[in-house]
């Protein structure tokens, strides 16, 4: 088999990260070029294969770089680490494919527009009869007042696009809604899932693979404690009740590719509350236990064969907190180090 060169952007980040451990864990014939927009992030230094690319914010010279430099590094497929590159990648998609040869892996910009807005993602629950949450878009303080004391209850402030929990407030009054609505940008306003908030208990990151051949793979459900908005500790667990709303979720929306569904199960039963058509910083979690997306997506869409449901693995995983190494350099002399990072090995 043909040895492919792959890109990960977002390479410092958890997704980027996952995304890499998943390749390493497939044995895939492959050499992985860790990328990032910067010298400061961690994984750059495990490869000297390694890439500086540039940031998104600029499409034109972005597109510039990446029609350039795939081709002159030989990359046969990128994978998107970063959230903060997907709509790039979604809208010039079809240009990169056909002017590089490299294939890219990321859903179509209707699904991607679905996933990305909180409100558009609990719209399409409402729309297709699945479990949804009320949502709202306030205009202003006072029609975020007016919709907290509509909902009788505690209520979750969020952006309308955002991950890893970054600004979500729980609000049990309107002084604390007035406090925190400045902080949230975009807001959307929805009511609470009400659930205990014990280790292994309620919430819940579950994913499928939408095939090439409009096939669903999956899914497969972890239970998960969270900490500063990442999976923490996380169970493989069967439930029919999520499972069917996944399958369900699966067969309505037209995605390619991984696709990621964060539920909570409160006394409505299970009700979704975000989706991400990408890897997620739980994919190599996944592949551990033998759900591997980087892999389905190299077997499938870039080598055009046909996949089925892969057995599933029980078990728990738990997070931990690592570091990597750069020996006599301050920061001024790290432009030439990647590759030459260190990892403690605690128990040998």
């Amino acid at each position: 088999m043909k040895n492919l060169n792959i890109l990960v952007t977002g390479a410092g980040s958890g997704v980027g990260q996952s995304i890499i451990k998943a390749l390493i864990l497939s044995k895939f014939p492959c050499t992985i070029f860790p990328a990032d927009i910067d010298h400061f992030n961690s994984f750059l230094y495990l490869s000297k294969k390694s890439v500086i690319v540039p940031k998104v914010e600029n499409p034109k010279t972005a597109l510039r770089w990446y029609l350039t430099q795939l081709r002159k590094l030989k990359i046969h497929v990128i994978m998107i680490g970063s959230e903060f590159d997907l709509e790039f990648f979604s809208k010039y998609k079809s240009i990169i494919e056909k002017k590089t040869n490299c294939k890219v892996c990321i859903t179509k910009p209707s699904v991607l527009n679905i996933s990305n807005d909180k409100y558009f993602t609990q719209e399409f629950l409402k729309k297709n009869k699945l479990p949804y949450l009320k949502t709202f878009l306030p205009k202003d303080m006072i029609s975020a007042v007016k919709i907290f004391k509509s909902i009788k209850g505690p209520i979750i402030l969020k952006p309308r696009k955002g991950t890893s929990s970054r600004n979500v407030f729980l609000i049990k009054n309107i002084k604390a809604l007035k406090k925190k609505y400045k902080l949230v940008k975009n807001p959307i306003i929805q009511e609470q899932i009400p659930f205990k908030k014990e280790i292994l208990k309620d919430e819940y990151t579950c994913s499928f693979f939408s095939a090439k051949e409009k096939k669903v793979i999956g899914p497969i459900i972890l239970r998960r404690k969270l900490l500063n908005g990442t999976s923490w500790i996380t169970e493989v667990i069967k439930n029919k009740r999520i499972e069917k709303i996944v399958l369900n979720i699966a067969k309505k929306i037209d995605n390619e590719g991984p696709f990621n569904i964060q539920l909570a199960i409160g006394n409505r039963g299970p009700i979704p509350f975000e989706f991400n058509s990408r890897f997620s910083g739980t994919t190599s979690i996944r592949a551990y236990f033998g759900f591997n997306e980087p892999l389905m997506f190299l077997k499938n869409y870039v080598l055009k064969k046909k996949i089925k449901n892969p057995l599933i693995k029980k078990g728990i995983s738990f997070r931990y907190i690592n570091e990597i190494f750069l020996d006599d350099v301050n920061k001024n002399q790290i432009n030439n180090k990647f590759g030459k990072g260190k990892i403690l090995n605690l128990f040998k």
